[in-house]
């Protein structure tokens, strides 16, 4: 019986070891929280990017696309984003938004937006 206390006691202090650890880890509340782009498809032509945003699934079978939004700086994250554009499913529902915007060599990049909240 003593011996069954005893590893109760140690199996306790090293499960607040670990939540202590946890505890402190980044993200969880550590304050590195860090906000940045999802990839979802890139490519070095527009049709190229609609074409692997089609073959997307990561949320869901993508059947097509609606673009919501063109123009400069219209998306939501820290690019310069020229399109916002819907992944949609066969029903028509957005599996996902995702911003769409060209890398300083000309490539075609989309990408979810995953806004940090401490």
């Amino acid at each position: 019986m003593g011996m069954t206390a005893s590893v109760r006691m140690v199996l306790a202090i090293l499960a607040c070891g670990i939540l202590t650890a946890c505890a402190g880890s980044p993200g969880s509340s550590g304050g590195d929280c860090v906000s940045q782009y999802d990839s979802v498809a890139s490519a070095s032509t527009w049709d190229g990017l609609k074409d692997a945003m089609l073959g997307y699934k990561e949320r869901g079978r993508v059947a097509s696309l609606r673009t919501q939004a063109r123009g400069d700086d219209v998306g939501a994250g820290d690019q310069d984003a020229v399109r916002v554009v819907d992944l949609l499913n066969r029903n028509g529902r957005r599996l996902v938004q995702v911003d769409v915007w060209r890398t300083d060599a000309g490539a075609w990049r989309a990408g979810v937006w995953s806004q940090c909240i401490d």
